[in-house]
């Protein structure tokens, strides 16, 4: 069965809904005092939140924005766009840091990325949904070397674009793509 990586929810700074400040004592203990426990617990008990490694993966100045397909499997997800890259952590992503482990996979599962920097910029910890109520998002700026391009196109389509086309989009975003796009409009506005 599989297994991810949670800590308790007590941790967390309270819900918002807005890009929360990662502080590095936050960082690092949710790096080192992780644990695995298997994933239907975790998507059920509330006193754990599933840590996701999150990227807003730049290249070039522009933003990778992909758009989910009816290929995907859930299907209140079909057809809403997404500015990150990320998912579960799991026990073979765990080598030094299992956040960064993970961030690593997953950039290189989803969109081919092997060379890049990335930077943690903020925390996502929502409470709108039973599915954000055992979820916090590491979120990562990802300055990319490689052309990112999705790897899942039976369930993602994507392209590199600028604040102008993500703005008209804004209501099709998913909500953490939401908080990302709004931190990021803060910033350069």
């Amino acid at each position: 069965m599989e297994q991810v990586y949670v800590l308790p929810a007590s941790i967390f700074p309270p819900p918002q809904n807005r890009l929360i400040p990662l502080e590095a004592p936050l960082l690092q203990k949710i790096e080192r005092e992780g644990f695995f426990i298997e994933r239907p617990r975790a998507e059920e008990d509330p006193t754990y939140r599933q840590i996701i490694p999150y990227a807003l993966v730049r290249y070039q100045g522009r933003y990778l924005l992909m758009r989910r397909t009816q290929g995907g499997g859930e299907a209140r997800l079909h057809n809403r766009y997404t500015l990150g890259v990320g998912g579960h952590i799991n026990p073979e992503d765990v080598g030094h840091n299992p956040i960064q482990d993970g961030l690593r996979r997953e950039l290189l599962e989803e969109v081919g990325v092997l060379r890049y920097t990335a930077e943690p910029v903020g925390l996502i910890v929502m409470a709108d949904s039973p599915v954000s109520l055992v979820h916090a998002g590491v979120v990562f700026v990802v300055d990319s070397e490689d052309e990112p391009q999705v790897v899942e196109v039976d369930k993602l389509e994507g392209h590199l674009a600028g604040l102008e086309e993500i703005w008209p989009l804004y209501e099709g975003l998913e909500g953490w793509s939401k908080v990302v796009a709004d931190w990021l409009g803060a910033r350069c506005f």
